[in-house]
């Protein structure tokens, strides 16, 4: 059984769980403790769960596809993200710019575009951080200068004085002018009415970078959990993920028959064409696989609406 890790280059987490079951109520164990609620989907439709500890119970209702995701609660050490996982094999799909540091076991690994798809087996710690910053994502607020102190001009009230100096009769005689006045007129220009200009620059503004709360507004996860059931199927782990379980039924069965039986056994009873999809077999070789099986007595196939159905002895 499969958990995929997805991490976005802006820090965010996310754990995905996306699998077709078959019976009523089925107990998932969490791998990680959330950080928020997990919302599960049967069927692409949104259903309620009972979450006891790390114990998720959900309702599978009969023969369904179950998608569990939540965000994972992480640690923060020198600038590094981190969160610990049980015992498990994951799909780990890192977006270009995360750069991973996980102490689990590395089983195999490609490259998907613009992402890195790791295959690895826990329990261990997922850790990572982002290429080219020296701390985690943080929310940062972005705040404009104060706004510049109001300024007004008013402007003042000139004053103009004209003088007219009056001669004495002596001094007329002497220049030859005549007999004069004299005389002071001030004018004033009236003061023009106050201005007061206030120039305000903009209120603050702020900007939040995204701080690990959820995958990016529209972020379809579909087609990354397919591609990391891909990847998987290309390491050939697809059925090494059973192999040791397999074991416990004491027959001499090779690998994928072990692995086919333990997901019958598992899910207690599913179409063929679900266990070549889940364990990223050829239809075929689940054929003979369920075909072997059938004749060590081991499983049943039933024949449902045209489909063969295999369910454990």
């Amino acid at each position: 059984m499969f958990w995929a890790v997805l991490i976005f280059a802006n820090g965010t987490a996310l754990l995905l769980f996306n699998q077709t079951l078959v019976g009523t109520l089925y107990n998932l164990t969490l791998p990680a403790p959330p950080l928020s609620a997990p919302v599960v989907y049967n069927n692409m439709t949104p259903v309620p769960a009972v979450l006891a500890g790390d114990v998720l119970t959900v309702p599978v209702l009969g023969y369904a596809l179950i998608t569990v995701k939540y965000v994972p609660r992480t640690r923060v050490v020198d600038g590094t993200l981190a969160f610990n996982v049980t015992e498990g094999y994951y799909v780990i799909w890192a977006e270009r710019g995360v750069l991973l540091l996980p102490t689990l076991q590395i089983i195999n690994y490609t490259l998907d575009k613009n992402a890195l798809v790791v295959i690895a087996k826990g329990p261990g710690t997922v850790a990572y951080t982002l290429q080219g910053r020296g701390q985690t994502p943080t929310t940062t607020a972005t705040t404009s200068p104060a706004p510049t102190p109001a300024t007004t001009t008013t402007a003042m009230t000139t004053t103009t004085a004209i003088t007219t100096t009056t001669l004495t009769p002596a001094q007329a005689q002497q220049t030859g002018a005549g007999p004069s006045t004299t005389s002071t007129t001030q004018t004033s220009q009236p003061p023009p009415a106050a201005t007061s200009s206030t120039a305000q620059s903009p209120g603050p503004t702020a900007s939040a970078a995204p701080s690990g709360g959820g995958p990016p507004p529209g972020f379809d996860w579909v087609p990354v959990a397919a591609a990391g059931v891909a990847a998987a199927a290309a390491a050939g782990v697809g059925y090494a993920v059973l192999r040791n379980r397999g074991k416990k039924s004491g027959g001499d069965l090779n690998e994928t028959d072990s692995a086919v039986l333990e997901y019958v056994r598992r899910t207690g009873g599913v179409y063929e064409a679900e266990i070549a999809r889940a364990l990223g077999l050829p239809r075929t070789t689940v054929f003979k696989a369920v075909r072997r099986l059938e004749r060590e007595g081991l499983v049943e196939v039933e024949k449902r609406d045209g489909r063969n159905y295999v369910k454990p002895k």
